[in-house]
């Protein structure tokens, strides 16, 4: 009897942590995109695209060159309204986010990555 119910406790505990450790948002990310492509204002061409699955890719070209300080606040700008259009306010919790400024003369001039359960990192290109 002792051996059944330690059997018993430990295949509920992994069948707990399995259903815990895959729980996937309800978030349409697809119509999210979609809706952020088509007002995302201030730039000259914007594009996104998502894997399906945990990875999110934006990408912003613009015409003049940009300080860091003014690519944080678009790439933060990028992270909020993603954050908006999805109606659901830990979409960084469940996705992973890729984002480029290029612009025309100097291709990618900034990168930003944001992990699961991380901070925004930027890089400059130049």
């Amino acid at each position: 009897m002792k051996q059944t119910n330690i059997l018993f406790f430990c295949v509920s505990v992994v069948l707990i942590l399995i259903s815990g450790c895959s729980q996937q948002s309800d978030i349409d990310m697809s119509k999210t995109l979609e809706q952020w492509r088509a007002s995302f204002e201030g730039a000259e061409t914007v594009a996104a695209a998502f894997d399906g699955e945990k990875d999110i890719k934006l990408r912003m070209m613009v015409e003049n060159q940009l300080t860091e300080e003014e690519a944080f606040l678009i790439f933060q700008e990028m992270l909020d309204s993603i954050d908006n259009y999805s109606n659901h306010s830990g979409v960084w919790t469940y996705y992973n986010g890729y984002f480029d400024i290029i612009s025309y003369d100097d291709g990618v001039i900034y990168e930003a990555t944001k992990r699961i359960g991380e901070d925004l990192v930027i890089k400059s290109r130049e």
